[in-house]
């Protein structure tokens, strides 16, 4: 049996910490043998149910140097003796590829979903170069973006894997916001979902409101530890009562399928699993042009595209769609991700990447 390490030894549930989930979901129900490392008290009853994925809770994630948690991934390693680790946090690269060579692990496969600048050329020469460990991205233009760095990237180290997604049911319930929030019926709900972060723009909400009529609403789910900073900001403007925060959201199929429109003001990412979703919903979209955004609207042809921080420009396209004048058809937004971001390829290349060396 093929075995697969997943660390995530996150405090937060964002993006990253789907997508971990998703890949120890799929891969367990393909037989696989999946543990995914948790930190300890966070997040391991989202795992509970899934098929072949046994849950390692640690202590603490521990720094660069921090030799206790080197031995405790060695120790958890040589253990399983797994085929392939991964891992899905920045912070854990050197840490995990140092763990998994001493454990005699071969394959080591580690994520990033947005774009960073290159602050420790020597750490990344010995994670890249020396200990040959692989970097996975989920969209050209990132791994574009890193083979700018040829001292440590190149073709056959940088590996681009969509963020897959299956088509929702149409049989799920919507959730009601007019209802729920106590709204009249032609209002507009404008959705909003990620974790609370200055990388979000969510700061940007109020000026976005400002330039829209009254009857346009933004209901936003997520967490997040800027959640009482960004909250207060909010709360000091009168546009305030026009943006409900509801939270962490369990049912995300409900929520997509209850908004008109989605909107993502994010200044920076690697590829928005959220707007993936609500294109997957049929929704139509409005999304800042970073990293992902462009692959997944096809450059304009399926969503609205805005430069980063126009807040002019994202009240104007939030406009041009309530008001009809752009129209983007459910069928086609759902066939686009069906085709060129659908599961069933996310599952290919991730299987191809961690259990096919021989065809990278």
């Amino acid at each position: 049996m093929k075995k697969a390490v997943l660390f995530c030894p996150s405090r937060v549930w964002g993006g990253i910490e789907k997508n971990v989930l998703l890949r120890a979901r799929f891969l367990g129900e393909a037989g696989v043998k999946v543990y995914v490392i948790l930190l300890k008290g966070h997040f391991a009853d989202r795992f509970a149910s899934l098929d072949n994925v046994t849950v390692i809770e640690v202590k603490s994630r521990g720094g660069d140097f921090n030799l206790f948690v080197v031995a405790n991934y060695v120790k958890i390693l040589r253990k399983i003796a797994p085929d392939v680790v991964f891992a899905a946090l920045k912070k854990d690269w050197w840490l995990v590829s140092l763990a998994s060579r001493i454990a005699g692990v071969d394959r080591v496969v580690l994520y990033l979903g947005i774009a960073r600048r290159v602050k420790s050329p020597i750490k990344y020469f010995v994670i890249f170069r020396l200990m040959k460990s692989i970097l996975t991205v989920n969209s050209d233009s990132l791994k574009n973006e890193m083979l700018k760095y040829p001292r440590f990237f190149d073709n056959h180290n940088v590996f681009r894997v969509y963020n897959g997604f299956d088509l929702p049911v149409p049989e799920e319930e919507p959730l009601d916001f007019r209802a729920m929030l106590n709204l009249p019926p032609e209002t507009v709900i404008v959705g909003c979902a990620g974790r609370f972060s200055p990388q979000k723009g969510y700061d940007l909400l109020p000026d976005v409101l400002a330039e829209l009529p009254d009857n346009i609403h933004v209901v936003h789910v997520g967490e997040g530890e800027f959640e009482g900073e960004i909250k207060a900001a909010i709360n000091e403007r009168p546009e305030s009562k026009r943006i409900h925060f509801l939270g962490y959201q369990k049912n995300m199929p409900a929520f997509f399928k209850g908004i008109d429109l989605f909107l993502l003001c994010s200044r920076n990412e690697g590829m928005a699993n959220v707007l993936n979703e609500a294109m997957s919903h049929g929704k139509p979209v409005v999304s800042t042009r970073v990293p992902g955004s462009e692959e997944l609207l096809a450059e304009g042809k399926y969503g609205v595209l805005v430069e980063v921080n126009d807040v002019e420009g994202l009240s104007r396209a939030i406009r041009q769609i309530v008001d009809g004048e752009k129209v983007y058809h459910a069928a086609d937004l759902r066939e686009w991700i069906r085709q060129e971001f659908g599961l069933q390829r996310m599952i290919r290349e991730t299987n191809r990447l961690f259990f096919e060396p021989e065809q990278r």
